[in-house]
């Protein structure tokens, strides 16, 4: 069940950063996976600049230089 009202740990934010930079999971299954709403991975992703939609729900595209810097912060 999903934690409404409450900040992410460091950690929860890492780990949400690194499943958008490094799987093919789409929003709806990371937030399943991560506890939390869909509207939060989206704005995690929307602040953070992560994946690129270009207008389509279904397909993305990594951000060059987004997936080296996920992983410097993880470190």
């Amino acid at each position: 069940m999903a934690n409404q009202g409450r900040s992410f740990t460091e950690h929860q934010l890492v780990k949400i950063l690194r499943l958008l930079s490094t799987t093919d999971m789409t929003i709806n299954q990371i937030a399943e996976r991560m506890g939390c709403s869909r509207s939060a991975v989206v704005g995690i992703n929307r602040r953070h600049g992560i994946r690129e939609y270009s207008g389509q729900r279904n397909r993305w595209t990594v951000r060059p230089g987004k997936k080296a810097e996920t992983r410097a912060k993880a470190s």
